[in-house]
């Protein structure tokens, strides 16, 4: 039977194809993530931290960061296409939370609910899930808002505001990369070829795309997506039987 893991391995989707256990679920797939398309609009003004003439980074992930502390929300991820992918769901109120890490038909699907962590197994057809018990700092990943993720991305760049935007409904600041700050790899540099970001006036950074050339190491090129104030986590097929929204369980 496939050994229950509350490691933070499931957190860092970046530059990690095979993290996990092989299996599938039959969950359902998620749709391709639309890249934003923003809508001019006077009555979007949105500010960010600056620092000497460009955004401070480590305070835009600070407020990323406290402005999830208390929101319900999902975060979709992308790496190299949707097959490579990681989601995490957060339930506020009711204290549920889900990591499900894809990587085409690999699937690792882990939830936290009623002081219980259920985790998916595949290996055994009369045991759906395996569980242990949750401590008061049990935590599924590393950073459920991705802040880890993001700081790996967008360390070694500048970035400038170059538009206040409406955005699905909601003003957003464009942020684009300027120019790599310059780290040397040995002799070689990566290269930013695209990297934007949409942040809300909450501080919630809800778009990200980042592609990265590496001459000695694999090409980055990553999305993610934050939707908030979400209603409850899916829960998926194998823990049906046990679903904590259902009446008795929680």
């Amino acid at each position: 039977m496939w050994r229950v893991a509350l490691t933070v391995a499931i957190a860092l989707l970046a530059g990690c194809s095979g993290l996990f256990s092989a299996g599938s679920t039959a969950d359902g797939g998620d749709p391709v993530t639309p890249a934003p398309v923003p809508t001019s609009s006077p009555d979007a003004t949105v500010t960010v931290p600056t620092s000497n003439g460009t955004v401070d980074v480590g305070r835009l992930l600070d407020r990323h960061q406290q402005a999830l502390s208390t929101r319900s929300f999902h975060r979709h991820v992308e790496q190299a296409g949707p097959q490579n992918t990681l989601d995490v769901w957060v339930d506020r109120e009711r204290e549920v939370q889900r990591v499900r890490r894809r990587f085409g038909p690999i699937s690792d699907d882990v939830i936290l609910a009623n002081g219980t962590v259920y985790t998916n197994v595949r290996d055994d057809p009369d045991t759906p899930y395996a569980t242990t018990p949750a401590t008061p700092n049990t935590s599924l990943v590393t950073s459920t808002a991705g802040s880890n993720l993001l700081r790996q991305l967008l360390s070694n760049t500048e970035y400038r505001q170059v538009d206040s935007v409406q955005w699905n409904g909601r003003p957003v600041a464009v942020l684009a990369a300027t120019e790599t700050v310059e780290t040397p790899i040995g002799e070689n540099e990566s290269e930013i070829g695209r990297s934007r970001l949409y942040v809300d006036r909450q501080g919630v950074i809800r778009y990200v795309e980042h592609t990265e050339r590496r001459p000695d190491r694999p090409d980055i090129d990553t999305t993610m997506t934050v939707t908030t104030d979400i209603e409850r986590v899916p829960i998926p097929w194998w823990l049906a039987e046990s679903d904590p929204y259902s009446s008795g369980s929680m």
